[in-house]
């Protein structure tokens, strides 16, 4: 298992870093991903997980921790449900 952490691996100023609602769902790429859609004048998915039938599972939160069974897991999750980077005070 793997762990990705916010302020190590992907923040860069203090943006948020979210999935998208598109993300929810099953995909072509293979993975079924499940999470809370959050929604205050935009809609953003913080905490998440995902599986897939080759790669096992990604889960947790981009602002946080990402965990993953193996670093190509994390690798094919991230590059097609890469997260949005935004700001909170936009909304």
């Amino acid at each position: 298992m793997i762990t990705k952490c916010y302020e190590k691996d992907f923040d860069e100023n203090h943006e948020a870093y979210t999935l998208s609602p598109d993300d929810i769902g099953m995909h072509d790429d293979g993975w079924i991903v499940t999470g809370a859609v959050i929604e205050d004048y935009y809609e953003w998915v913080n905490s998440f997980e995902a599986v897939h039938p080759v790669y096992g599972r990604v889960w947790g939160d981009f602002e946080d921790e990402v965990y993953a069974d193996s670093e190509e897991g994390f690798a094919h999750f991230f590059e097609n449900h890469t997260p949005y980077k935004w700001d909170y005070w936009d909304i």
